[in-house]
């Protein structure tokens, strides 16, 4: 059958396939997006199990990706000033944050970020002029807390682990409750 002028049969069936084609790409997102809500289900539980609730993980990971670090801070203040208004805490002397409290200064930050880059497996980059003294102090605590991760992580999945085994029964295939019958 040959097309005579008008016909839009062509043209609708690209559209239909094209519209397919977006349909399948993003039904793909939506399983992968499933599996990683799945993912990271598992992985708050687990995290629950071992004494960190979802609240402080939560809590952690809008800090670490916050554009504006003073953010975090500013929403800390308010806080802790709630709770001093209701008596829940001491009262500060007024001034900033960490007014009653000893300031880290800039080479402890430093050594702060350093480390919990090593410690969290984020990029060996610095952010510093290479180099330089603060560069230099950013890798040192970097491969510190890489070193710290590395060594510690194998134990403390392994006592993990073995104490879930040991809650969970054998799986031999056999009826525990074959006696009982």
């Amino acid at each position: 059958m040959t097309a005579m002028i008008g016909d839009n049969s062509k043209a609708e069936r690209e559209r239909r396939v094209l519209f397919a084609y977006y349909h399948k790409k993003d039904r793909d997102i939506a399983a992968k997006i499933k599996a990683l809500g799945e993912e990271k289900k598992s992985n708050r539980q687990n995290a629950k199990a071992s004494g960190f609730p979802a609240q402080k993980l939560d809590h952690y990971l809008k800090a670490f990706q916050a554009e504006d670090h003073q953010k975090p801070v500013d929403k800390l203040k308010s806080e802790r000033e709630n709770l001093e208004w209701l008596g829940y805490i001491p009262a500060t002397s007024g001034g900033d944050l960490l007014s009653q409290m000893d300031r880290v200064d800039g080479e402890q930050m430093i050594r702060a970020k350093g480390f919990h880059a090593g410690l969290t497996g984020l990029d060996r980059v610095s952010g510093y002029d290479a180099g330089s003294v603060d560069d230099k102090l950013w890798l040192d605590s970097y491969d510190a807390g890489k070193a710290e991760y590395e060594s510690d992580i194998p134990d403390i999945l392994a006592r993990i682990n073995a104490a879930a085994s040991k809650e969970e029964p054998p799986a031999d295939g056999s009826d525990p409750f074959e006696d009982a019958a």
